[in-house]
Parts: C-alpha cells; sequence; structure tokens
C-alpha cells in the first residue's frame, strides 16, 4: 500500500503535543516522584512575587492541559495500531507471517523502551506499546463488533476508576474525621511519604549517579502506572487503528468519498463534549493557585482527561483529515510529513534534548535547568523544539530513506540492510 503522507502529517502534529505534555516532567521532575501535575509551578517568581503563578504561565499551563493532555497520546496509539494492518498487510503480500515480524518489531521496541526509561524518561511509551503490541498481535482477528467493545469497556473503566479514586480522595479531605491537611503535598513531603521538590531536582541535575539513582527510582514509580492507566487507553486506540485500518476508513476520508457534512456532524459534538471535560478539567489544576484544589482535585482532573481523551482525539483527527484532503493545504502535508515519518526518531530526540536542557546530562553544558523556567518558558523550548524537529527530518530525509531510529529497528525486523544514501529522486513527503 502506498504510504498516505497525510497519515504522517498526523503523527508530526501528535509529536507536538506529546511533547507540550512531556516537557513539564523534565523542567518539573518533582511532579514524577509524587508532587503531582502542578508540582513546582507555583514557585515561579522571584522576590515579593515568590510563589505567585503569573497569569501567562498559568494561561501556557491550562493550555497544555486543555489541549494536549491526554489526547495526543491517544493519536499516536490509535495510530500505532493503524500502522499494524499496514504492516501485516505488507508481511502478507512479501508472502511472510505477520507473527514473526511483528514479534521481531515488538521486541525492538521492549529494548528501545527500557533504555529511554532508564536513562532518558521514565514516562516512556514504548515498552506500554511493545508489550501491548503483543497482545494486539493475539487478537489481530478479533470481529469489528467485538473489538469496539472491548475499547470502549477500557476506555470507561479506567476513566471511571480515576473519577471514582478521586471522588473518595476528594472527600476525605475534606471528612470532618480526617485532617486534610494531611494530605497536603507538603504534609506528604515532611512525613517522608513523596520527595521534597528541592531534593528531586538536586537529584536530577546533580551528579550523573544522583541522576541515574533519581531516574531508577521514579521509573519504579512510573512505569507500572504508564501499563496499568495508560495502558488500556492506548490498547483501546489501538484496537479503533485496527478496525479502521481494516475499513480502509482514512484512505476514505482523504479520497473524499464520505462527505464533509457527516464528517463534521461527528467532529464537532467530539470537540464540544471532549473539550468541555478537558477545559473543566484544567480549570480544577490551573484555575486558581497551583494545587490549591489538593489531591482530590488532580486526580478527579486526570479522571475528566481520560474520560475526555478518545472524545476530543476524533474531533482532532478528524479535523486534520479534513484540512489536509483539501488541495489548498498540500503544503500542509508536504511540511509535517517528514517529522511523521520519522515520529520514533524525533520521539526519542525531543527526550534526548529535554535531559539535555534541564537534567544532569546537561550540567557540564551549563544547563540542567529543571526547576528554573517559567511556564511560559516551557512553552517557548516546546514551540522550537519541534519546529527544530521539521526541519531537520526534511534535511535528514534528503540524503536517507528513513531516521536513525527507523533503519535500525527496521534492520531488526525485516532483516534488511539498516540504513543507505537515498537515490537521487526525491520521496514524496521528503
Amino acid at each position: 500500500m502506498e504510504r498516505l503522507h497525510a497519515v504522517d502529517a498526523l503523527r508530526a502534529l501528535a509529536l507536538l503535543g506529546i511533547l507540550s505534555v512531556n516537557i513539564w516532567y523534565f523542567a518539573f521532575p518533582e511532579n514524577l516522584v509524587g508532587g503531582g501535575r502542578s508540582a513546582g509551578l507555583s514557585e515561579t517568581g522571584s522576590g515579593d512575587d515568590a510563589g505567585a503563578f503569573a497569569a501567562a504561565d498559568q494561561w501556557v499551563a491550562f493550555a497544555a492541559t486543555a489541549v494536549f493532555e491526554g489526547k495526543s497520546y491517544v493519536i499516536f496509539s490509535f495510530l500505532f495500531g493503524l500502522a499494524f494492518v499496514l504492516q501485516w498487510s505488507s508481511a502478507h503480500r512479501a508472502g511472510v507471517s505477520e507473527v514473526s515480524r511483528s514479534q521481531r518489531r515488538f521486541t525492538g521496541l521492549v529494548v528501545l523502551g527500557l533504555l529511554h526509561g532508564v536513562f532518558l524518561f521514565v514516562g516512556d511509551i514504548l515498552l506500554a506499546y511493545a508489550v501491548l503490541g503483543f497482545a494486539l498481535l493475539g487478537l489481530r482477528r478479533i470481529s469489528t463488533r467485538a473489538a469496539l467493545l472491548l475499547a470502549a469497556g477500557l476506555w470507561v473503566v479506567v476513566a471511571l476508576a480515576l473519577l471514582g479514586l478521586g471522588a473518595l480522595t476528594w472527600w476525605l479531605e475534606s471528612a470532618p474525621l480526617m485532617d486534610g491537611a494531611a494530605m497536603s503535598p507538603e504534609s506528604m513531603e515532611s512525613s517522608g511519604l513523596i520527595m521534597a521538590s528541592e531534593e528531586a531536582r538536586a537529584a536530577y541535575t546533580g551528579s550523573l549517579g544522583s541522576y541515574l539513582a533519581f531516574q531508577l527510582d521514579a521509573y519504579a514509580l512510573v512505569a507500572p502506572s504508564m501499563l496499568l492507566v495508560q495502558g488500556p487507553i492506548a490498547f483501546a486506540a489501538f484496537l479503533l487503528g485496527l478496525v479502521l485500518g481494516r475499513l480502509r476508513m482514512l484512505e476514505r476520508i482523504l479520497a473524499g468519498e464520505i462527505a464533509t457534512a457527516r464528517l463534521v456532524s461527528v467532529m464537532l459534538p467530539a470537540l464540544a463534549v471532549g473539550g468541555g471535560l478537558s477545559v473543566t478539567a484544567a480549570w480544577m489544576v490551573w484555575g486558581g493557585e497551583p494545587g490549591a484544589g489538593g489531591l482530590g482535585a488532580e486526580t478527579l482532573s486526570a479522571g475528566l482527561i481520560f474520560l475526555a481523551g478518545p472524545v476530543q482525539a476524533t474531533g482532532y483527527v478528524l479535523a486534520a483529515l479534513l484540512v489536509m484532503r483539501h488541495r489548498g493545504f498540500s503544503w500542509l502535508v508536504r511540511l509535517l510529513a517528514p517529522a511523521g515519518r520519522m515520529s520514533l526518531s524525533n520521539y526519542l530526540g525531543q527526550s534526548l534534548v529535554l535531559a539535555l536542557i534541564f537534567s544532569a546530562l546537561g550540567a557540564p553544558l551549563g544547563l540542567g535547568l529543571a526547576g528554573q523556567l517559567s511556564a511560559s518558558q516551557v512553552g517557548g523550548v516546546v514551540v522550537v523544539l519541534w519546529l527544530g524537529q521539521l526541519g531537520i527530518s526534511h534535511l535528514w530525509l534528503r540524503f536517507f530513506d528513513r531516521g536513525p531510529m527507523e533503519a535500525p529497528l527496521r534492520a531488526w525486523t525485516y532483516a534488511v540492510k539498516p540504513l543507505h544514501v537515498k537515490p537521487a529522486q526525491d520521496h514524496p513527503s521528503a
């Protein structure tokens, strides 16, 4: 099947969202060790303004939650599931087993995920993708009805579980028989239940040894939640990608076979419902002083984000496809597609650059800026880094067929030459 350049462009947009969410865990590493999503951000400012959360910073954090959090990785996961269909079709055309190829690919992702999680970003999703990929391989012949029911069930169960936990925590914080202050981040820091912000930043930006120790401790804390909380939502997106890939739905949309009015009738309600839930979730965390709502409010907000994510992501995908199927926006597809073709390299590259900027890896270069940038400055890093990746992807694909991480993974999966210089003609998406 000919590569869908619009799908590559969609991956590039998902990479922007993933970067916009992940960067906060590099910039404020206390978020990784139990401090909550608002950890550290209330400390921006200096002098008389210390502890104040500037309006611009508040809006940046609010936008990251409302627009990207819980949506971008759903889109990325959906496209990952869609890619399975394309890879399995390729295996059938080549007369080889899709099982052996997939097993080799997932094994490679396990290795990459572990290395990425331990050394760069403990919130790695590749390990979860590999584990869930094996599960999807076993269910590759699942019926459309069963796949959709299973996807919906996983989504609802995770969202309701988080909402229930958040409601219970909120009630305990306000219950007359409980000391709500004892559940605050400050109290948990003083009692040693979670690492203090200053201690987390010192470990993250200190020596290489302290950095690796912090990474291992945080990875042991975060990795199970990636598998047990985000994992089911990612698997639901895999299943949706599998179903729509079989139906060639994206191809049909891009070819104009489905009327714009019909797509808009789904897109607008999805954006309205998902956006409303996401704005509510963002307001619970960022509407006032960061962390003022307590652990209960943050957990409830996370539940709303998980509930809104697949709905809002559906609206995003339909809106993007409607734009990209219009001939007047073919330039946009050409601009974005190379970064999407190199999505694995760009995902890992984001982590490497952010680790150099914020952690001990960049300290010898005068960096190690964790906790030193405001939310607005963090937002600026997102824009500059993503635009840089667009440019580098175009440049790389002028000379090579595949990205620097895609090539060895493909070589391992298909037993082919890992990387070679391109022929004279340009690839259409490069």
